[in-house]
């Protein structure tokens, strides 16, 4: 098997490693290949690149030439066919078939791995140009592909608590453009958000040096300023959290509505606005490990949720000694109604009209926050409110505060958000960069509790429920709902697909396909 390498150079070697293939036509012509992937290459595109010069009789003749000389060294090399041309890949692997196919399956950080460099970096074609102009494009894209992958698992590590490999992130995505603003702000905000305000503040100068070297005269936005202003912010949040400690107390505690693995919920009086609210209290365990000031510049971002079917976040803080319970606190309207739960435990299953109903009101939800980037992460019957015949979800984005808050700390503790009934596979194999895929699959849960009379997996313990969401096929719906209608069991199973690719690729479709189908 051979490798060809095209991302940080150009290179062919055997499986030995020794190089093959030097002539650089050649090597230009299998980069070519490389990039056109299985569709192949059109021979006409193939002579434009590599002799654009030439006249038309000459460069064919000169493509037969290259390609006799391929075909002799490199036997097999290239599929058998006149038009267009393709690299055999049964014999010659490729750096960007990897990358592609890494991106496809969604391994982000694989594709981090794979890409090594700028593609065909330092690799020169004389009397070429329109070659050049061709790897100047591709080079552009497939950066920009990193670049963009490189944010997206930065973001979700700085969503999870990951400091260290959010900071190495923001890092690589400030080195692939030195002289961008964004990149250097988000690199220097995720130093101070860790507490290293030394590095910050190197980062920072080096960043305004850097500019101010190569871009003389541009003005340079002082990210020094921005490194005095966060730690002026934290200080700030510490007089706040000293202040409230000794403020009246706004929430008074009227009495406990409810316990839960997460928190303690207390129907209570909101005394600045005279009205009732639901107050949930973290459990101890669980605000032990929770970074406070964190917890609560996240709970900013989720209310700022504003929609029918998303029960809002109202505040969020400490309540101190003496106030009848004290501890990390988010509070939420108060809910006259009862929650999918209660109904569940009451009626056993749903009509069908009725479950589908339900879904469709959470699906639309999960559309609206997912298009916000907010994953929730913990969709079960215990949050999903009913309300004047409307499903309200609860705690969202919950999960993903208190992971994002708690961070190694939470992990370490053992503490489990998520609900295994409810858990995707890639969830219940411990996979943190969760997308809206995973919220379908925990709502293909509730629907097929809310028809069939409980979750699709059980088991005698948490570890055996897990197992079985990942492995087990979904058992037969109809064997339980012999009147389940075809359109609402195809909804269900394509919701629960064990391949996050096979299931609706948006909330909005599941939603659809319930409301419609």
């Amino acid at each position: 098997m051979l490798r060809l390498e095209t991302l940080g150079g150009l290179t062919l070697t055997d499986a030995d490693g020794r190089h093959v293939a030097s002539q650089r036509r050649r090597l230009a012509l299998l980069a070519l290949l490389a990039a056109g992937g299985g569709r192949g290459v059109p021979r006409d595109k193939v002579i434009a690149c590599l002799w654009p010069e030439s006249a038309a009789e000459g460069a064919r003749h000169a493509l037969e030439q290259l390609l006799y000389s391929v075909r002799r060294q490199l036997p097999g090399v290239l599929v058998p066919g006149s038009d267009p041309l393709r690299l055999n890949l049964k014999v010659v692997r490729t750096d960007l078939a990897e990358l592609a196919e890494r991106l496809a399956g969604g391994d982000l950080a694989g594709a981090v791995g794979v890409y090594r460099g700028p593609f065909l970096d330092g690799f020169f074609l004389s009397g070429a140009p329109e070659f050049e102009q061709w790897a100047e494009r591709e080079r552009a894209r497939l950066a920009a592909d990193h670049t963009r992958v490189l944010k997206t698992l930065a973001d979700q590590a700085e969503a999870s608590g990951q400091h260290t490999t959010e900071i190495d992130l923001r890092r690589q995505l400030a080195g692939t453009d030195p002289l961008g603003e964004r990149a250097a702000t988000d690199y220097v905000r995720a130093l101070a958000d860790s507490g290293d305000w030394a590095a910050a503040a190197h980062a920072a100068r080096a960043f305004a040096d850097r500019v101010r070297a190569e871009l003389p005269g541009v003005a340079v936005s002082d990210l020094e300023t921005l490194v005095d202003r966060l730690r002026e912010d934290r200080r700030l949040e510490a007089r706040e959290d000293s202040s409230e400690a000794g403020a009246p107390v706004r929430y008074v505690l009227e009495r406990e509505l409810g316990r839960g693995s997460v928190a303690v919920v207390y129907l209570a009086r909101d005394r600045r606005y005279d009205r009732p609210v639901a107050l949930k209290l973290l459990r101890p365990e669980l605000a032990t490990a929770t970074d406070a000031r964190r917890f609560r510049r996240e709970i900013k971002i989720l209310a700022h949720l504003y929609h029918p079917h998303i029960l809002q976040l109202y505040d969020s803080g400490v309540l101190p000694p003496g106030s009848g319970a004290a501890g990390l606190y988010y509070v939420m309207p108060y809910v006259r109604g009862e929650s999918l739960r209660q109904r569940l435990d009451r009626e056993g299953t749903l009509t069908m009209e009725g479950a589908a109903r339900i879904a469709a009101d959470v699906a639309e939800a999960l559309a609206y926050a997912h298009a916000q980037g907010v994953i929730h992460r913990d969709i079960r019957p215990e949050n999903i409110l009913l309300e004047s015949g409307h499903a309200l979800v609860a705690d969202f984005g919950i999960a993903g505060v208190l992971e994002t808050a708690g961070g190694e700390r939470l992990s370490a503790s053992g503490i489990a958000l998520a609900r295994p009934a409810y858990c995707s596979p890639e969830h219940a194999r411990g996979g943190r960069e969760l997308d809206g895929r995973s919220d379908l699959y925990s709502l293909g849960c509730v629907l097929y509790e809310m028809l069939g009379g409980e979750p699709p997996f059980s088991g005698a313990n948490s570890t055996a429920v897990l197992a079985r969401q990942v492995a087990d096929a979904v058992p037969p719906l109809r064997t339980i709902r012999p009147d389940l209608s075809p359109g609402l069991e195809r909804a269900v199973l394509r919701a629960l697909a064990k391949q996050p690719e096979e299931r609706y690729p948006t909330a909005g479709e599941f939603e659809s396909a319930l409301r419609h189908g």
